[in-house]
C-alpha cells in the first residue's frame, strides 16, 4: 500500500479558519480607521470655518450675516465650499450663522453625521474649546464666541 501525500481535511480547515478570522480582524481595523479619518477630516473643516469666521467678522463683533456662502464670497473659507451643501466626511451639510440670543457668538451645525459615536465623539472634541457642544440625531452643534 502506497502512503498518499497532501494536506488532511483538517488541516485545510484549520488554514482556512485562520485566514478568516484575519479578515474578519482586519475589516474591523479598517472601519475604525475610515471612522477616524472622518472625524479628522470633519474636524479640519470645522477649524477651518472657525478661522473664516475671525476673517469675515466686523470691527464691531457683530456677526449678523455671517454663513458659508458669505464667508466663501471673500475665500474666508475655500470657495468650493459655496453653501456648504454635501461638504462634511459624511456627505451632509455644514452651516455657520450667527446666534439668535447673542450676535458676538456663531453656531456651526453639521449634519447627516450617520455614526453615532463619531459624531458624539466630536461633541466631545469640542467641549473644552466651544461654548457648547453637542450630538443630537444625526447633527453636532458647535456655538463659539466670535
Amino acid at each position: 500500500m502506497q502512503s498518499q501525500k497532501g494536506f488532511t481535511f483538517i488541516e485545510v480547515l484549520t488554514v482556512l479558519s485562520i485566514i478568516a478570522l484575519a479578515t474578519i480582524g482586519s475589516l474591523a481595523l479598517r472601519d475604525w480607521a475610515v471612522g477616524n479619518s472622518r472625524i479628522s477630516e470633519a474636524k479640519s473643516q470645522i477649524i477651518t470655518i472657525q478661522s473664516g469666521a475671525q476673517l469675515w467678522r466686523p470691527r464691531t463683533g457683530d456677526l449678523t450675516g455671517i454663513s458659508m456662502s458669505a464667508m466663501s464670497s471673500i475665500a474666508a473659507v475655500p470657495e468650493i465650499w459655496g453653501a456648504g451643501s454635501s461638504i462634511n466626511p459624511w456627505g451632509g451639510d455644514i452651516a455657520i450663522a450667527v446666534d439668535g440670543t447673542d450676535t458676538s457668538v456663531y453656531v456651526i451645525t453639521v449634519s447627516g453625521i450617520e455614526q453615532a459615536a463619531e459624531g458624539a465623539r466630536l461633541a466631545y472634541d469640542f467641549t473644552d474649546y466651544a461654548i457648547s457642544s453637542t450630538f443630537s440625531g444625526d447633527t453636532l452643534t458647535l456655538r463659539f464666541q466670535g
